[in-house]
């Protein structure tokens, strides 16, 4: 089957090669071409099945209009937002974006970061496992456009795009403590990633604010390989001891998702005894019937922000590393 091509899809809607290609290299603006005209070339070069050879126009032109993201885990539906929310934000500036899961792990994101770089990709959005630092030090010394987002490196001055997680979490806490609740349990994700040693800090500060003293045996760390079976765990024990707890606080979605499905399943009568927290929320949260306190991070901002900052490096390298945090909200869900 032939290769369609620029030139075909002018002489089937009888415009210029040249205004074509302005639409779909994302310029249409610039060129001041109307938005009736950009939707027709659009829908028609979807109809006739056009590929564009977007190396070929890297080579050519300098740009291939297209983004490398690297999330953690694009199954988790925090990160699934957010790379949606990315892709949505990158279409307004004429982007395409590629996609890739590190699963937390420091090697398989380097390698990401070459097959995108290789790709010649324009700029790199990266959600930065633990050990990335060096990679991220090259991106810098090479002066390759890239953003941080949901974490960071405190020694790499960088683009970065964060929550609040220290607040964040002192908040949650701390409603608890003014609820008449001193027994906190955590449950905590892969410690050694600033944000959940942030959200550890907010913990604890939100204890010490209140005069109750930290209690390590009440504290579970869970690592991302062993996810499933160390939150199993972890609950296990802390159910265990439950006339010593009144809450449990998950650090993230995965984990309150699997600790309640762990409870529910085995002793789903706690939960009359124990309220149960999220620094954010899953995606059947609100269909369960279960009282608890959760965090929403504002993942469209969040987006919004990542793709501003790296389309400024995109146009310029000279602008000046920015950080940008975001505050998060919390709702409490009732029966």
């Amino acid at each position: 089957m032939k290769k369609v091509s620029l030139e075909d899809i002018s002489k089937e809607l009888g415009v210029s090669k040249t205004l074509v290609s302005f639409v779909m290299n994302g310029r249409a603006k610039e060129k001041r071409i109307s938005e009736e005209m950009t939707e027709k070339v659009l829908a028609k070069a979807k109809e006739m099945g056009y590929k564009a050879n977007y190396l070929a126009r890297a080579l050519r032109t300098g740009k291939s209009n297209t983004l490398g993201l690297i999330m953690a885990d694009i199954s988790n539906a925090f990160f699934a937002k957010l790379a949606r929310s990315i892709e949505n934000e990158a279409n307004e500036f004429g982007y395409n974006v590629i996609f890739g899961s590190s699963d937390e792990d420091s090697i398989k994101s380097g390698k990401l970061i070459e097959v995108f770089k290789n790709k010649k990709v324009d700029g790199l959005i990266i959600c930065p496992a633990m050990g990335d630092i060096k990679y991220i030090k090259r991106l810098q010394k090479e002066k390759y456009p890239y953003v941080l987002v949901d974490r960071y490196f405190a020694d790499v001055k960088s683009n970065v795009v964060v929550v609040n997680n220290q607040i964040g979490s002192y908040e949650i806490v701390n409603d608890q403590v003014k609820q008449g609740k001193k027994k906190i349990a955590m449950v905590n994700f892969n410690v050694g990633l600033i944000n959940m040693d942030d959200r550890f800090i907010g913990y604890k500060e939100a204890l010490k604010a209140n005069g109750l003293e930290l209690d390590h045996s009440l504290v579970k760390n869970v690592s991302f390989r062993g996810m499933e079976n160390e939150t199993e765990l972890a609950v296990k024990e802390l159910l265990e001891q439950k006339d010593r707890i009144d809450t449990i606080y998950f650090s993230n979605n995965q984990l309150a998702f699997l600790g309640l499905k762990y409870i529910i399943k085995n002793n789903k009568s706690v939960l009359d005894k124990i309220n149960i927290c999220s620094f954010d929320s899953f995606a059947v949260m609100d269909l369960m019937e279960i009282p608890m306190v959760y965090g929403t991070q504002p993942i469209k901002e969040l987006g919004k922000h990542a793709v501003d900052l790296i389309m400024k490096q995109i146009d310029s390298d000279t602008i000046q590393p920015q950080e940008v945090v975001l505050p998060i909200s919390y709702s409490k869900k009732m029966i």
